[in-house]
């Protein structure tokens, strides 16, 4: 007699293809043939159907109270209260009418699954991605929160599990590194370029942590030296940073660098572009939990640069797997950045170097394992 399935639910913050929400579809498809019953609740409809809706899961979308730096003051924090009290009793009555063994919530910024499951005597796993900073009682908050109503808390890097130990128990925590995930497009894209051009490309959602507008800098400072660069910026924006995305592309106006640095937004065909660019760049100035595009690029053989910073560090091994330039110093950077294009024995090195570490730290065979382990241990 077979085991009956267990019942996942599955909660994410945002629906959109960026790092995270890979993480969430891989999340998906470890648990189906694992003899889950697969539940998803996403705030709103977006890019992610397109790959959930040939799934064998079930997809709701509710409001969830997404804590995001713009509620940040007294009519936003009531908003987000409110509805957080909405979320809760919907999460709490979906748990009920689904039997659900377990809340897997895979981001920081949504509290009420853990509270809903706590509420019905589930098992809650919160799945961290986010270094959050520049508030200190919303750490503070959102850290204490987690910690009661956690039965265990995955942190996708060593530089995310330092910052919640502040406000999280460490016997809850446990590090599980991303393995590789991909998402391939047949929409393939011949891209305009010169035969002389150095192209460097970065791929980013255009938030101020990310860094593009440091990004611009570096690229003016290279262009004093060479005319070979060009910039590609692949990326959009959330509807709260539309001015600051704007801001961007002044800058680069500002600074007479519109034939130089080309703006390609959101592109679902990212590996195409990193195929035909020469370096990729990941300019964030504040720590980034683990920027999977570098995984990509390096996947890609594309020699890869990224600000000494967060979960960069790691998957850069150090400096070990590519060049890590300073996230404050704009000429600095594009110093190294220039040296670096020209040493074509180094880039090979931290690409070969790379290839090995990916198989020892972030192979999709130990992600699977950990993550099985962890959720099985609750039920």
């Amino acid at each position: 007699m077979t085991s009956q399935k267990k019942n996942i639910l599955l909660i994410h913050s945002s629906n959109d293809l960026y790092g995270a929400s890979k993480i969430f579809l891989q999340l998906i498809d470890l648990f189906i043939p694992n003899d889950f019953n697969v539940h998803v609740v996403l705030p709103e409809k977006g890019k992610l159907d397109d790959f959930l809706i040939k799934k064998d899961i079930t997809i709701s979308y509710h409001e969830l109270g997404v804590l995001r730096k713009k509620y940040l003051n007294p009519l936003g924090l009531i908003n987000r209260l409110v509805s957080n009290i909405k979320a809760i009793k919907f999460l709490s009555n979906y748990i009920k009418n689904h039997s659900i063994d377990l809340v897997y919530t895979n981001t920081s910024t949504v509290l009420c699954g853990g509270i809903a499951a706590k509420k019905n005597d589930v098992s809650s796993i919160f799945h961290i991605h986010e270094i959050p900073t520049g508030n200190r009682l919303y750490e503070f908050f959102s850290g204490k929160i987690i910690n009661r109503y956690s039965s265990k808390v995955l942190t996708v890097s060593n530089s995310v599990k330092k910052h919640w130990l502040k406000n999280i128990n460490e016997n809850k925590i446990k590090r599980i590194y991303n393995g590789i995930i991909l998402i391939e497009s047949d929409s393939i894209i011949k891209l305009e370029r010169d035969q002389d051009n150095f192209v460097i490309s970065s791929v980013a959602r255009i938030i101020p942590y990310k860094g593009h507008r440091y990004l611009i800098e570096i690229a003016d400072e290279l262009l004093k030296k060479s005319p070979k660069y060009r910039f590609l910026i692949v990326g959009d924006t959330l509807p709260s940073y539309v001015s600051y995305e704007k801001s961007v592309k002044q800058k680069v106006n500002d600074l007479g660098l519109e034939n130089k640095i080309k703006f390609l937004g959101f592109r679902n065909d990212v590996s195409s572009i990193l195929k035909q660019s020469d370096l990729f760049i990941h300019p964030a100035i504040a720590p980034d939990p683990l920027p999977t595009v570098l995984f990509e690029s390096l996947y890609n053989d594309l020699p890869t640069v990224a600000t000494n910073l967060g979960g960069a560090i790691e998957i850069l091994d150090d400096g070990n797997n590519g060049l890590l330039i300073p996230y404050n110093d704009s000429k600095k950077a594009a110093n190294l950045i220039n040296d670096y294009c020209a040493d074509i024995k180094l880039q090979k090195k931290h690409l070969d170097n790379s290839k090995n570490n990916f198989k020892i730290n972030f192979s999709t065979e130990s992600f699977n394992k950990n993550i099985l382990k962890e959720v099985n241990n609750l039920l």
